[in-house]
């Protein structure tokens, strides 16, 4: 099996050989970066170049794209490394740059893009091949992960930012924000000091994307509790286990259109931290007071989280 997956990795290098040699020739030329480089490289290929795979075969391609933390803190922000955590970072990427352009317009015009809790900025780094990286920016509260941006992505802006706002970053700066598994952790009132923040920072028109966790998230962690094998699962699991308590009513909560939060109470700059389940009903009742709703996606075909979509009035 290996030297099947040997001889597909040498397949797929000869076939993306092209691209490869016109992004190293463009590189040579002053004064550009990645988004000259890969110019009208498709998303195959784009994914393709940032495989560890590819960055053996060809080592020169990796002074061209952003780079790596160790495993370890890979692990640590995304629960996975490698090829795993990147296709979930790039599957992201490919959902939220498709719901921009058919809520805005072309990726390309626009004037900044925000990733907000950003971590060790697995997602970031795909924009670079649409937009220019002084036009891409990620934050996040932990100084670790910004420190592993910096040493990694040579090409973005990364700012260290306190867990509540407001943030040192211009008002309305950026026509998109995104959040990937940011407001799934937080509490109703942090949620909400961080909305009016993005309302500050999106110009207007300007596209706001949060996922949160779905639904069936609640009957997982009832599920977890009942599971014998629990003790044998990773320190994530078992914290899950401790949500949501009593199931039936947190359901009947969600259903109702409440925000669903159950907290953690560490005695740490993450005391705040939690699990939350936001409704339909909740983000069409309370958020369309300051933002107009474009969409709820509630499919796990789509994405394992739910995902808010919504824009700044003009």
């Amino acid at each position: 099996m290996r030297l099947l997956d040997l001889a597909s990795s040498a397949v797929r290098a000869v076939k993306h050989e092209p691209t490869v040699r016109r992004a190293l020739w463009r590189s040579k030329r002053a004064g550009t970066s990645p988004t000259n480089w890969f110019s009208g490289v498709d998303d195959e290929e784009w994914m393709w170049l940032h495989g560890s795979k590819t960055i053996k075969l060809r080592p020169t391609v990796a002074s061209l794209l952003p780079g790596l933390p160790v495993t370890s803190i890979q692990e640590k922000y995304t629960g996975s490394s490698g090829f795993t955590t990147l296709w979930e970072g790039f599957c992201v990427y490919r959902l939220f740059k498709r719901l921009y352009e058919a809520h805005v317009g072309p990726i390309r015009s626009s004037r900044g893009i925000l990733d907000f809790g950003c971590g060790w900025g697995r997602t970031i780094r795909f924009f670079l091949k649409d937009v220019a990286p002084e036009k891409l920016t990620g934050v996040d509260h932990s100084e670790e992960a910004i420190q592993c941006c910096k040493e990694t992505n040579k090409w973005c802006n990364f700012f260290l930012i306190g867990p509540r706002p407001p943030t040192p970053l211009a008002s309305q700066s950026f026509d998109l924000i995104y959040l990937y598994s940011v407001f799934s952790h937080l509490p109703e009132e942090m949620h909400w000091s961080l909305l009016n923040e993005f309302h500050r920072l999106l110009a207007p028109g300007g596209l706001l994307i949060a996922t949160t966790w779905r639904r069936k998230f609640i009957e997982h962690c009832r599920a977890l509790r009942m599971d014998p094998e629990l003790d044998k699962k990773p320190a994530w699991a078992k914290w899950w286990a401790t949500d949501f308590l009593d199931t039936n009513a947190t359901l009947a909560a969600y259903d109702r259109g409440e925000f669903c939060f159950a907290g953690y109470g560490a005695e740490s700059e993450w005391s705040f931290w939690g699990e939350a389940c936001i409704p339909k009903a909740y983000v069409e009742k309370h958020w369309s007071k300051i933002f107009d709703i474009c969409d709820y996606i509630d499919d796990d075909k789509v994405c394992e989280q739910s995902v808010i979509v919504a824009r700044k009035p003009i």
